[in-house]
C-alpha cells in the first residue's frame, strides 16, 4: 500500500509540476489570445453589420494579414515544417479567408508535432514583437514609454510567478501611465507617430487566431503537454532515486526553473506587449462601435449587437 501511495504521490507531483510550468510559460498567451480574438471578432461584426465587411478588411488587412501569416510561416521554418503554399494577403469572398499558410510535417516527429502549437499561435507571438519594433523606431518618446512598460513587466512577472496580490490595480495604473506617456500632445506633431498608430491598429486587429489556427494549436498543445510530463517524470524520478547527485553542478542546467529569471523577463515583456495590443484592439472596437452606432441612430436605426 505504501508503495502504491508513493507512486500516486509521485504521479501527482509530476502532473502538478507540468501544469504549473505550462501555466507559467503560456498563461498570458492564452488569456490575451482569447481577449484579442473576442475584440477582433466584435470589431469585424460591427463593420460587417453597419457598412459591410470590406472596409475593415482592406483598411487594416493589407498590413495586418501579412504579419499574421508571417507569424505562421516563421514557426513553420523554426519547427521544420514544409511550407506547401503561402498567401500573405489574398482576400477570398467565398470563405472569408484573408491569407493562409499551408504546411506539412512528419507525424512521427515529436518536435514537429509540438511545432503545431507554436505555428498556430505564431501570429500573436510574432505580432507582439512587430509591435515592439514599431514602438522602438516610430514613437518619439520611446524611452519614457518603455520605462512605464518596464514597471508593467515587473508586475506581470510577479503574476506569472504566482503572486497576484494587487496585480490588477497595479496593471491598470501602469497601463494608464503608459497610455498617458504614449499619447502626450508632443507626439502628435511627429508624422512617425501617426504611422505607428496606424501600424499598431492594423497589427493588433489581426493578431487574433482563426478557428483553423486554434485547431492546429490544440493538437500541438497536446504534444507539448505530453513532452513536459515525460520530461518531469524523468527529472523527478532521478531526484526521487537520488541519482541527480551524480550530475553535480550540471544538474541545475537540466531543470527549467534554473532559467526562471530570464524566462520571467521575456514572459513579462511579452505580456506587456499583449496588454498594449489588447488596448489598441479595444480602442479600435470602442471607437468604431460608438461612431457607427451614432451614425445609425441619426439614420433612425437601432444600434447593433456586435456579439451576433
Amino acid at each position: 500500500m505504501d508503495t502504491i501511495n508513493a507512486l500516486l504521490n509521485f504521479l501527482k507531483l509530476a502532473i502538478v509540476t507540468t501544469a504549473s510550468q505550462l501555466t507559467w510559460l503560456l498563461g498570458l498567451l492564452f488569456i490575451f489570445g482569447l481577449l484579442l480574438y473576442v475584440l477582433a471578432r466584435f470589431t469585424r461584426a460591427t463593420f460587417a453589420q453597419y457598412i459591410g465587411p470590406r472596409f475593415n478588411i482592406f483598411f487594416t488587412g493589407w498590413i495586418g494579414t501579412p504579419v499574421h501569416e508571417l507569424g505562421h510561416a516563421l514557426f513553420c521554418i523554426i519547427f521544420r515544417h514544409k511550407i506547401i503554399d503561402i498567401k500573405l494577403y489574398n482576400p477570398n469572398a467565398n470563405n472569408g479567408t484573408l491569407g493562409y499558410v499551408n504546411h506539412a510535417y512528419n507525424p512521427n516527429s515529436t518536435y514537429q508535432k509540438i511545432g503545431n502549437f507554436f505555428i498556430g499561435v505564431g501570429p500573436i507571438i510574432f505580432g507582439a514583437f512587430v509591435l515592439y519594433t514599431a514602438f522602438y523606431y516610430l514613437v518619439p518618446n520611446v524611452n519614457d514609454v518603455f520605462a512605464n512598460i518596464e514597471i508593467q513587466i515587473k508586475w506581470l512577472t510577479k503574476g506569472v510567478k504566482g503572486d497576484f496580490s494587487g496585480i490588477l490595480g497595479s496593471l491598470w495604473g501602469t497601463t494608464l501611465l503608459t497610455l498617458k506617456s504614449l499619447f502626450r500632445p508632443e507626439n502628435f506633431s511627429d508624422f512617425k507617430f501617426y504611422i505607428f498608430l496606424y501600424l499598431s491598429l492594423c497589427i493588433a486587429s489581426h493578431m487574433e487566431l482563426s478557428p483553423p489556427d486554434i485547431s492546429g494549436a490544440w493538437r500541438g498543445l497536446l504534444s507539448l503537454i505530453i513532452f513536459f510530463l515525460v520530461l518531469n517524470l524523468f527529472i523527478l524520478g532521478l531526484e526521487a532515486l537520488g541519482l541527480n547527485s551524480h550530475f553535480g553542478k550540471w544538474w541545475s542546467y537540466v531543470k527549467i526553473e534554473s532559467y526562471a529569471t530570464g524566462i520571467n523577463k521575456w514572459v513579462g515583456l511579452f505580456g506587456a506587449l499583449l496588454v498594449f495590443a489588447s488596448i489598441v484592439s479595444g480602442i479600435n472596437f470602442a471607437v468604431s462601435y460608438l461612431a457607427l452606432s451614432i451614425y445609425n441612430i441619426i439614420r433612425g436605426k437601432k444600434p447593433i449587437n456586435p456579439a451576433w
